[in-house]
């Protein structure tokens, strides 16, 4: 059943996952117009990937509105707390659900409600899983704008490679469960693979609400890229915004004192942390595509030992994460298509 078209400005920060969109997020919402929300994750967790535009019932819209609620305020990765939430969800379903209505609307009234209890006027959600949504986006939000970050492939291997860290470097929030489920997501092969679907999904849509920004070229100049991305969003550039917290790094401990752009975070991959054969796997499997993207492939060749040992770890590897992930995702065939078999 098609829903109505929704008409208010938004903003959507896509990628790759590692690949600076948390770092975007957090500067376009230090803006006085922009109400940044965490990563909701709508799809996967709450409502099943590939049912986006089902309509909903009304005792379904409750529930989105309480997980919404949940991890806006408390974030995905902790323990959920749906009884705190219920009674506004139930009164948020009576004000905004309407027989048709699919979790992308309920999403859009949530985001600009809770922008508006901010007392901000354009709503920003940073999350990379979007990439693979942005026709949906742009059908079903006209005046949305997207801001595509696309990072240097053995970055991401080396950021992935190291997530498992991140409780140890300043993330207090990330459960022990989840540092081992970070670990287990990490293979050379796999994360290569994602990459390369989600930049290329992320080109395929040609689009002037789309705008593709390298990662690099945010560090090496961030007062030029943010008022080019502040132009394309429509929203007047600010100095404040350069000030993000270095925080989030799977490379060094947070430090939420200091503030601004560390240029030293493009091309970490060549100061050491992955093996020959690690890159050697990353360039080959996206070689056509890292050229294309302006990306200078090193030639690394990996020796036998390092290539023997990946090739252990990605059956044990893969089962451990598909078994860590297996309650976290709905919809699985049509997420697992998506970002690691369609291309």
């Amino acid at each position: 059943m098609k829903t109505e078209v929704l008409n208010r400005k938004m903003i959507f920060v896509v990628g790759n996952s590692r690949s600076g969109t948390t770092m975007l997020g957090r500067m376009l919402g230090r803006n006085t117009l922009v109400h940044k929300f965490p990563e909701l994750h709508l799809f996967g967790p709450c409502i099943p990937h590939g049912e986006e535009s089902r309509a909903l019932s009304k005792d379904e819209s409750i529930r989105v509105f309480t997980w919404l609620l949940d991890v806006s305020e408390r974030k995905l990765h902790a323990t959920r707390e749906p009884g705190k939430y219920v009674s506004q969800a139930t009164q948020l379903s009576e004000q905004f659900f309407k027989t048709g209505a699919s979790a992308w609307d309920l999403y859009y009234h949530f985001v600009l409600w809770e922008a508006g209890r901010n007392n901000k006027a354009i709503p920003c959600e940073d999350l990379p899983g979007n990439v693979f949504k942005m026709e949906q986006i742009l059908d079903k939000f006209p005046e949305a704008r997207i801001v595509h970050v696309v990072r240097d492939p053995r970055d991401v291997l080396l950021s992935q490679k190291n997530r498992h860290r991140r409780r140890k470097l300043g993330g207090g929030y990330v459960k022990r469960k989840e540092m081992l489920r970070f670990w287990a997501n990490y293979h050379p092969l796999l994360i290569s693979r994602l990459w390369k679907n989600a930049v290329t999904a992320g080109l395929r849509v040609q689009d002037p609400r789309i705008m593709t920004v390298h990662f690099e070229e945010l560090l090496r100049d961030p007062l030029t890229e943010i008022k080019k991305i502040c132009q394309h969003a429509g929203i007047p550039f600010e100095e404040d915004m350069l000030n993000v917290p270095q925080v989030g790094s799977s490379m060094r401990k947070d430090d939420p004192g200091r503030l601004g752009i560390d240029p030293a975070r493009s091309g970490s991959w060549s100061k050491g942390g992955l093996d020959d054969a690690e890159i050697e796997i990353c360039e080959t499997m996206n070689r056509d595509l890292m050229l294309r993207l302006g990306y200078t492939l090193s030639g690394k060749k990996g020796g036998l030992m390092d290539k023997a040992r990946l090739a252990v770890l990605l059956p044990l590897k893969g089962s451990l994460a598909l078994t860590l992930n297996w309650g976290r995702t709905k919809g699985r065939w049509n997420y697992l298509l998506k970002r690691f078999l369609k291309n």
